[in-house]
């Protein structure tokens, strides 16, 4: 396959450039070979459009494209064009080249599943972002704006559903979308006179579809699926928010509320998107247990089974079939419809990132959760070597042994076809029978356990522990006294999917009435009911565990303490409950670390013996030990806020080192060395910025970095690249590295979006066009994110370089003051788009006098008096709001308040971190958080802290405009 289609390449291109370009380029033919033997589409494809090859071995082409790039290349490239036809074949083009690039990366071993996936969807968002600006402008000239009862425009969202909303979407997947606008109302008029909304709307997304699955000479977009929409095929195509109320509210199946798992915003409005995603929470994810999920689940799936088993393809079809894909996804998403309601950690749309929730989280036990993990990107995987052959929408294995061996090599079985169709037989048949064996474990066996009480109306197994009733419960404390019950039976038998073997259960009724007793005391027993019963269901077999807290009793109330004032930190005992042993030494918990402390903590990942990934999932769970003991400190008021963020910043540049190295490593082994012309080494460093760069990190935090290194080159390896490439592909691993979910988990997030340059550009720059970016092309804010940056990591010589040029583009040139209404401004956006208060819900961080108000303030008078200066250009916020001080720039008075509100609401977003706030940083004054966060922060009440807050937004808020204005 691969011969010929070189064949058929080589006839529709020069020869001898093709011949010299596979002689001379390292990456050319083993990218050729891999594409043209395993998939004749992509083959096609590179075939009509032969230049494409030399797009693909360009260096800035063969890496993850954010969605945003591609937003950009596909604007950039239909901006020619203004008829329709032309505009569907441009967006045609370009999706078939980056189905090339994604592809390639595929085949290569380059992205994984994940990364595919994701890609594949954010492919498919930005041509349906294309395809509804197009539909738009022409239905706007042809009837007006549409407008509401009073007169305000309104607009429609595309809510992507299925693989497309959960962000794993196949090579050949239909997207399933359904269509929402604000309300209903009329058009301004146009040529084509006034519409009602709802005939405007329709118009415009029937277009859209069309403008996605119509055939042309270029091939088609999508194909598009609103069958999931409310009536299926007999509904409108687009409703207003109120009618999927209503729909949802009276007339909605099981079915539909689990669709909804995977709803998200595609594209268009985003006011109306949140809408919709609002209501979507609230019908999904019910608080309690609602016995009809399991049944309807089990229903659903026998039903497909009956349909696969009259066409005899329940063996062989990957997705639905016995032990397939669909029963990873039933399984998945009825845990979620069961416990979503109370745990908004579970609400996640993608199936592999919920697996890992469910596990981290206790729902599911953790050989099961790995099983299922490992099973899910088999399965898929296998499903897209399938889909990349043709692009046919196919998901049933070839029942000849030929075809059979070649899917299996192209899975990545090695050997003759025959072995390999072997090989790739007994481990499919593995796989599908242990997703099977769970599927009817927790549908057949376990479906009457969720809701049940333990052993009868109030005893546990054995009758030996009684379980108290809901009128004692409820007049110790608990506010759910129901709840309460149900958890405490769950702790004595476990859940459906991780009950307890019985040795456990002795060690388990010694600890109980200790359990009681610190429930009792604890300032939110609900909470930390919930939190400890999750923390003994991860902790499984660990009879020791169970018996160090019934031995310990200043270890279980330490425990309860925590799991009553922290989701966050309770997650991480639940991922790794051995952790909880480390944690009895009292001297551990009393002594504070540095940096060089970490650094020797999580060196152990370069131990002998470990491979790339054993080393990437080492250094998370060692960074998530000296986390835990971070959080419990900052919890037992043994550090402040400020310690708290100091040590997490500690350790996020003692992980982000590691990261380095492990990074560098195989790339070096690779490619070399990079060197200059004279063959000296060119170095890197790495430059934090927000609150890595200002020391104020905490639980949950991104990691705000770019990468600049010293002059160009190239690598002296056997396979070698420029140096700015070799340091790009540096740094976009390191991102992967870090911030890739494993089995482990994460370590950190890192976000490059602040580089220089940042849309299309590499992931590297030299320190020369650092500078001339900033000089020839860098916004304000842009300058304004530098206040913060601080050299973290690498070579000394050149991060004295790169200090004397960002000291230079930041403060070279003090900024006039007629310059910060446009700082205002963007302030003033952020507070709209990204805080989106309303009377009934505040953000910490964008809201009004919230912490971007403090920093916006401290950045703005940096620019302004940082020339002339030196102590106001600290990237610390406090410390900055202290040296503006001291240069008169602000009263002493002023900035001692800034700084007491800004580290009142750095506790204030600690503790909803902290707390598993969703979304983080938002408050919601109508539900329990405000007085969960008021006992964290040690309020006598929930009216003390909000009048505290209050008190505080108000005075951050007029300070703000005294300095701005």
């Amino acid at each position: 396959m691969a011969l010929n289609n070189l064949e058929r390449h080589a006839a529709v291109v020069d020869r001898s450039v093709l011949y010299s370009t596979l002689a001379q380029h390292p990456g050319a033919l083993p990218l050729l070979v891999r594409v043209l033997g395993s998939s004749q589409f992509l083959a096609d494809a590179l075939r009509r459009r032969p230049q494409a090859l030399a797009w693909l071995l360009e260096p800035a082409t063969m890496r993850v494209w954010l969605p945003e790039d591609l937003a950009a290349e596909l604007a950039q490239a239909l901006a020619p064009f203004e008829t329709r036809e032309a505009r569907m074949r441009g967006l045609r083009r370009v999706k078939y080249r980056h189905l090339l690039r994604i592809g390639a990366r595929d085949l290569l071993g380059d992205a994984d599943l994940a990364v595919t996936t994701a890609e594949l969807a954010h492919l498919a968002d930005a041509c349906l972002a294309e395809a509804l600006a197009f539909a738009e402008s022409a239905a706007r000239v042809a009837y007006g704006a549409p407008r509401d009862a009073t007169g305000t425009e309104t607009g429609v969202a595309v809510i992507a559903m299925g693989k497309l909303g959960g962000e794993e979407l196949n090579y050949s997947s239909d997207i399933d979308l359904m269509f929402v606008y604000g309300a209903d109302g009329e058009t301004t008029g146009g040529r084509g006179g006034r519409v009602v909304n709802g005939e405007y709307f329709a118009r415009v997304c029937r277009e859209l579809v069309a403008f996605l699955k119509e055939v042309t000479d270029e091939g088609y977009a999508f194909r598009v699926d609103l069958r999931l929409r409310p009536e299926g095929r007999m509904g409108a195509v687009v409703l207003a928010l109120d009618r999927y109320r209503d729909y949802y509210r009276e007339r909605a199946e099981l079915w539909e509320r689990q669709a909804l798992v995977k709803a998200r915003v595609a594209a268009g409005d985003a006011r109306v998107g949140a809408g919709f995603m609002e209501l979507a929470r609230e019908v999904v994810y019910r608080p309690g247990l609602d016995a009809r999920i399991l049944p309807a689940v089990r229903a659903m799936k026998a039903q497909i089974d009956r349909a696969l088993g009259e066409k005899g393809d329940a063996a062989t079809n990957v997705k639905l079939g016995r032990g397939g894909i669909r029963e990873i996804e039933f399984l998945v998403q009825a845990l979620q419809l069961l416990y979503g309601g109370d745990d908004a950690w579970l609400r996640e749309r993608n199936t592999l990132k919920a697996i890992f929730r469910l596990t981290e989280r206790g729902y599911l036990a953790p050989d099961l959760g790995r099983m299922l993990s490992e099973a899910y990107v088999h399965l898929r995987t296998v499903e897209h070597r399938l889909q990349i052959l043709h692009e046919f929408q196919t998901h049933t294995l070839p029942s000849a042994p030929l075809e059979l061996g070649r899917l299996a090599r192209r899975v990545g079985l090695v050997g003759p076809p025959a072995s390999a169709a072997r090989a790739f037989r007994a481990r499919h048949r593995r796989i599908t029978e242990a997703v099977h064996r769970a599927f009817r474990a927790f549908f057949v066996a376990g479906s009457a356990r969720p809701g049940d009480s333990v052993g009868g109306p109030s005893k546990g197994r054995g009758g030996s522990v009684r379980l108290p009733s809901v009128m004692a419960l409820r007049a110790t404390g608990f506010a759910d006294p129901d709840r309460a019950r149900h958890n405490l039976g769950r702790i004595l038998e476990g859940r459906p999917l991780v009950p307890y073997p019985g040795q456990l259960h002795a060690a388990l009724e010694r600890l109980y009435p200790m359990l009681l007793d610190a429930l009792w005391k604890s300032p939110d027993p609900d909470a930390a009911l919930n939190q400890v019963e999750r923390f003994l269901s991860a902790a499984g077999p660990r009879a020791g565990l169970i018996e160090l807290l019934a031995d310990r009793a200043e270890l279980l109330t330490g425990l309860v303490r925590v799991c009553a004032g922290g989701d966050l930190l309770t997650q991480l005992l639940i991922a790794q409950p051995e952790l909880l042993a480390s944690l009895a030494a009292p001297e551990r918990l009393l002594r504070p670390k540095r940096k060089p402390a970490y650094c020797a903590a999580v060196g152990q990942v370069f131990g002998p013996g470990l491979g790339p990934g054993e080393r990437r999932d080492q250094l998370r769970r060692l960074k998530q030990a000296e986390e835990l003991t971070i959080v419990w400190r900052y919890l037992g008021g043994v550090t402040t806020v400020d310690g708290y963020a100091r040590e997490m910043t500690a350790l996020a540049e003692a992980v982000l080192a590691a990261g380095w190295l492990l990074t560098l490593e195989p790339l070096v082994a690779r490619h070399g060395v990079p060197r200059d012309a004279e063959g000296r080494f060119i170095p890197a460093v790495v430059v934090g910025l927000g609150k890595l760069g200002g020391r104020e990190l905490c639980t949950g935090s991104d990691l705000d970095l770019f990468v600049v290194t010293a002059d160009e080159g190239r690598t002296d390896g056997g396979d070698p690249i420029d140096a700015s490439w070799f340091y790009s592909l540096a740094v976009e691993r390191l991102a992967g590295a870090l911030g890739d979910i494993t089995a482990a988990g994460v370590a950190f997030p890192v976000d490059l979006r602040l580089r220089p340059g940042s849309k299309g550009s590499g992931f590297a720059s030299s320190v020369a066009a650092l500078e001339r970016y900033y000089a020839e092309y860098g916004d304000l804010w842009e300058r304004q994110t530098l206040t913060r940056a601080r050299l973290v990591l690498g070579d000394p010589g050149l991060a004295r370089r790169v200090r004397a040029a960002l000291r230079g583009i930041v403060f070279g040139t003090p900024l006039p003051r007629a310059q910060l209404k446009e700082i205002g401004e963007v302030r003033k956006r952020m507070e709209v788009e990204l805080g989106r208060e309303t009377r009934g819900r505040w953000h910490v961080k964008y809201g009004r006098g919230g912490l971007v108000d403090v920093e916006f303030l401290t950045q703005a008078l940096q620019l302004v008096h940082g020339r002339d200066h030196v102590d106001a250009r600290a990237p610390a916020t406090v410390a900055a709001l202290h040296g503006l001080a001291r240069a008169g720039a602000l009263a002493p008075e002023t900035a001692h308040r800034l700084a007491d509100a800004y580290r009142f609401l750095r506790r204030v977003s600690a503790a909803l971190r902290l707390l598993g706030a969703r979304p983080s940083d938002s408050l919601e004054l109508a539900g329990p958080m405000p007085a969960r966060v008021a006992s964290a922060l040690g309020f006598p009440s929930r009216a003390a802290f909000l009048d505290a807050y209050g008190a505080r937004r108000d005075a951050v808020r007029a300070a703000y405009l005294e300095a701005m204005t």
